[in-house]
C-alpha cells in the first residue's frame, strides 16, 4: 500500500505531520484500527472477510471492544466518550467497527493538533 499511497499523497499536496509541509487545510494523518483493537482485546481475532472462517468468538470480541469504548476505555485514554450502536458489531469483516476506531484516533489526533498531532 505504502508504494501506492505515498507518491498519491506528495502530488496532492498534503500536509503529513512531522514529514510534508503541503497545504495546511489538508492534513493527513494515519489510523490503525489494529493497534487499538488490541490494545483493548489483546491479539483476539475480531475480523474476518473469509465467510468460513467467520466465528462467533470474533462477533463476541467486537462485541467486548464496542462494549469496552462505550463503557469508559475511550473517555479513560481520549478524554471522550463513545456512543455507538452495537449494530456495529453485525458486519463480520469488521470494516464498520474499525470505521469508529479510525475517527476516535483522527478525533484524537485533531485534539492534538498544536502538539504535532500527538506524533512521536
Amino acid at each position: 500500500m505504502f508504494s501506492e499511497g505515498a507518491p498519491r499523497l506528495i502530488d496532492a499536496n498534503v500536509t503529513i505531520p512531522r514529514l510534508q509541509d503541503g497545504d495546511p487545510g489538508h492534513i493527513v494523518v494515519e489510523a490503525y484500527p489494529g493497534m487499538l483493537a488490541r490494545s483493548i482485546i489483546g491479539r483476539r481475532s475480531y475480523k474476518q472477510d473469509t465467510k468460513k472462517k467467520q466465528t462467533q468468538d470474533q462477533r463476541t470480541a467486537r462485541l467486548q471492544l464496542l462494549s469496552a469504548l462505550r463503557d469508559g476505555d475511550a473517555e479513560a485514554r481520549y478524554s471522550f466518550a463513545i456512543e455507538a450502536s452495537e449494530a456495529l458489531c453485525d458486519n463480520p469483516g469488521g470494516d464498520h467497527l474499525d470505521a469508529l476506531l479510525c475517527a476516535i484516533q483522527a478525533a484524537w489526533a485533531w485534539r492534538n493538533r498544536e502538539n504535532g498531532f500527538g506524533g512521536a
